[in-house]
């Protein structure tokens, strides 16, 4: 059967679009495009590319700015409701118009310009393309429209390096908010005995799922909140959510790890990376490395005692 398929747009200014946008990729939404004027402004500035514009892409363009998606029809109703409330949380409170598309033209188009994401010692690959993997790196396969976690945005890059730089062998593992299950997999691969992988989105579990079949991997895979569990901690804790979430977890996150263990946290936007690193702190983690890559920060920490 032919997937029907819905154009989400949100109207908004040049300031709120990245976050429009990395709103929209945190609910799973595909082939994200931004139309803004002053995008060709900068150009125009730097005087790079062109030698000649159509001053009618500037003059006939509005000052706001339009950041659309596409996703299943059959996913819209549960999808739009947890766009606006990140967009809330955002403070982003430009109009949102819904419009159907008729042929998935623009799914086949995007496919063909979608490239392996190579992040540390992982590629990030989408199902349908062949790596030659020269570098010997460690190959994730995945459904790049299915959830949140393609290894594009820089929350989850920088989850990759800080991975990279760990020994998951033998390890257990707990993904938080496991998304697209990428980051859990991405551990198996790299030698963990065990990843439990849970989210309260049914459409991340699915993907999450198809994903671990994608790479012959067994994980076990819930619908769940993970903090309803008490019986449960692993060496090494997978967290890319929020600064928000992070900060109000930080003691329940520190419950379900090891004494020694490592968490890797990300989703941290700049400014509130001080206040989340402290949180942490006070709880018995040591900062191991933080890295920064355009408004996000990602940190891993060593718990140091119980």
């Amino acid at each position: 059967m032919k997937k029907v398929w819905k154009k989400i747009t949100v109207t908004t200014d040049t300031q709120g679009s990245e976050l429009t946008a990395d709103a929209f990729f945190s609910i799973g939404l595909n082939g994200v495009e931004i139309q803004d004027k002053n995008d060709i402004k900068d150009i125009i500035k730097q005087k790079k590319m062109w030698d000649y514009i159509d001053e009618s892409l500037i003059t006939s363009s509005p000052d706001f700015v339009k950041v659309s998606g596409f996703i299943a029809e059959e996913n819209i109703t549960e999808k739009l409701k947890e766009l606006k409330e990140i967009l809330k949380l955002y403070g982003i409170n430009g109009d949102i118009t819904i419009t159907d598309i008729n042929d998935d033209t623009w799914y086949e188009n995007w496919k063909k310009f979608y490239t392996p994401i190579v992040a540390g010692s992982f590629v990030i690959t989408p199902e349908w393309l062949e790596y030659e993997n020269k570098d010997n790196l460690i190959e994730i396969k995945i459904d790049p429209g299915m959830a949140f976690g393609t290894g594009e945005h820089e929350t989850t890059r920088m989850c990759f390096e800080l991975m990279s730089e760990l020994n998951f062998h033998n390890k257990s593992v707990i993904d938080i908010g496991c998304g697209s299950g990428i980051l859990g997999i991405a551990a198996l691969k790299k030698g963990a005995k065990s990843c439990y992988m849970s989210d309260i989105d049914s459409v991340a579990v699915k993907a999450a799922k198809a994903n671990a079949k994608l790479n012959n991997i067994n994980a076990q895979i819930e619908l769940a909140d993970i903090f309803k569990k008490k019986d449960i901690k692993a060496d090494i804790i997978l967290a890319n959510l929020t600064a928000d979430l992070l900060i109000k977890l930080y003691k329940d996150i520190r419950n379900y790890i090891e004494k020694g263990g490592i968490a890797i946290l990300s989703g941290i936007i700049n400014d509130r990376t001080q206040e989340t690193l402290t949180a942490y702190l006070s709880q018995g983690f040591s900062l191991i490395r933080k890295l920064s890559l355009g408004e996000w920060t990602a940190f891993s920490a060593e718990v140091k005692w119980n």
